[in-house]
């Protein structure tokens, strides 16, 4: 009995076949490799995004009016805002922490942009001395703009905070009614969050500043 095997012909073509199944596993599998990880980046991305502004939110949310010393013994607002850069710093009350670290009560907080970097940075104490220095977090990367306004109390728009036609002792304590939040994000665009603030102090209305000033004059 005659025994046949593979002709050289035949083997290049089982090793031809062999080879393109090889191939195209091999993409199939490179393919799955990079869904999975661009999957996962973006996963990371928008955990990031959400953590960022849950804790943004929380801190909104606990703002009270008390107002500070700074580190050379001046009075700072309860809520202050500055145009350019654009940066946050507020006192805050209990509430979720950031990163469930000790902390007391009552605490001032900052938020900022540095470097493509939204940033959170807090002080241990309210009222500051000279060596009182700032704990910082990276909260957000890859954004490239932050910007705020304030809905005051006659229900306008102002790009800072406290309003300058305010007496210095409302500007101390003075709360904005919300805030709009607009973040310019690499991966996502234009972001907007309005948030309203807790009430703060009852103002005196013009008619009972004038009274009061009448009073103090003797006028009856």
């Amino acid at each position: 009995m005659n025994s046949r095997g593979f002709t050289l012909l035949e083997l290049l073509i089982a090793i031809a076949i062999f080879a393109l199944v090889g191939l195209a596993s091999y993409r199939m599998l490179d393919t799955v490799i990079k869904t999975d990880s661009v999957t996962a980046s973006q996963e990371m991305r928008l955990r990031e995004l959400v953590r960022a502004f849950g804790a943004f939110e929380r801190d909104v949310s606990h703002v009270i009016a008390r107002p500070i010393r700074d580190e050379y013994g001046e009075y700072q607002p309860a809520f202050l805002a500055l145009e350019n850069p654009q940066t946050l710093e507020w006192s805050k009350r209990g509430g979720a922490h950031f990163n469930a670290s000790a902390r007391a009560d009552v605490q001032r907080v900052r938020w900022r942009l540095e470097a493509g970097i939204w940033r959170r940075e807090f002080w241990h104490v309210l009222d500051r001395a000279q060596d009182s220095r700032e704990q910082s977090q990276k909260v957000l990367t890859g954004v490239s703009e932050v910007l705020i306004r304030f809905l005051d109390h006659e229900n306008q728009w102002q790009t800072t905070w406290p309003p300058y036609d305010e007496s210095q002792e409302v500007r101390l304590t003075d709360l904005p009614k919300a805030i709009e939040l607009t973040l310019e994000h690499a991966h996502y665009g234009s972001l907007r969050r309005l948030l309203t603030l807790p009430e703060g102090p009852r103002r005196e209305t013009p008619e009972e500043r004038a009274a009061k000033a009448r009073m103090m004059r003797g006028e009856g």
